[in-house]
């Protein structure tokens, strides 16, 4: 079953995909259950499942054609906080800490008993309180007016690491927005891929049509002829 999709298997796959959501199990059981009926990989099912959705959405006859129902696979969009979100989350969780509460309490408490929203606050603030300490630079305190040589040179190297650490942030970040192009780029590529795939399934049936039909015409030739050689054959004897 290994190589080009066939429709059958394409319709089974969301059907299954469909079912279990529906039933409220997790989207990687319909792939792993898929991948034991067809012989195939459960990553190669689940991204196989990704790349066609995303080929559907804008194939409306192929959808139509397969019978599939694409409000019920809808991709989980992340969506993350924006920077006036992120303030006031920080804020908030700020006040439960000076009313005596934990970290993890005051999360649980915002997020209003919903464990994945209070994790994604618990990390957000974390992730922020380390961006913060890390760009603070900690210096001995000394008496007023008498600042030392070892002093400067201190406060210097710190600048220094603060401006290193500040292109390295941004190298890292055009890093990560190129990857994420590139990312993009492959998984279109891949769809594409996909679709070629298809008409090549499509021109493959095609042929073997043809041929089977050049088969059948051989034959009526090849039967024809000897019709026709018996006719004469008759005719010479009667004469």
């Amino acid at each position: 079953m290994k190589g080009v999709w066939s429709d059958g298997e394409v319709k089974d796959l969301f059907k299954q995909v469909q079912e279990f959501k529906l039933a409220g199990k997790a989207t990687k059981d319909a792939f792993l259950q898929h991948a034991k009926t067809y012989g195939r990989k459960a990553n190669s099912v689940r991204n196989y499942y990704y790349h066609e959705l995303d080929c559907l959405t804008s194939d409306a006859d192929r959808v139509k054609r397969l019978g599939i129902d694409l409000s019920l696979h809808k991709k989980n969009q992340f969506v993350g906080f924006s920077e006036e979100e992120k303030q006031a989350i920080i804020t908030k969780i700020q006040q439960k800490l000076q009313e005596g509460y934990s970290v993890r309490k005051a999360c649980y408490l915002l997020s209003g008993g919903d464990v994945k929203q209070m994790l994604r606050l618990q990390n957000k603030f974390r992730a922020n309180q380390k961006n913060q300490h890390s760009n603070i630079l900690f210096f001995r305190k000394k008496p007023a007016n008498k600042i030392s040589e070892s002093d400067v040179n201190g406060l210097f190297m710190g600048v220094v690491k603060l401006v290193k650490k500040m292109a390295l942030d941004e190298a890292k970040n055009a890093v990560a927005e190129e990857k994420t192009q590139a990312n993009l780029a492959i998984r279109k590529l891949v769809a594409q891929l996909g679709q070629k795939d298809r008409e090549l399934e499509f021109l493959k049936t095609d042929y073997l049509s043809l041929k089977k039909e050049n088969a059948l015409l051989k034959k009526k030739v090849l039967l024809a002829t000897c019709a026709k050689a018996k006719s004469l054959a008759e005719s010479k004897e009667k004469a």
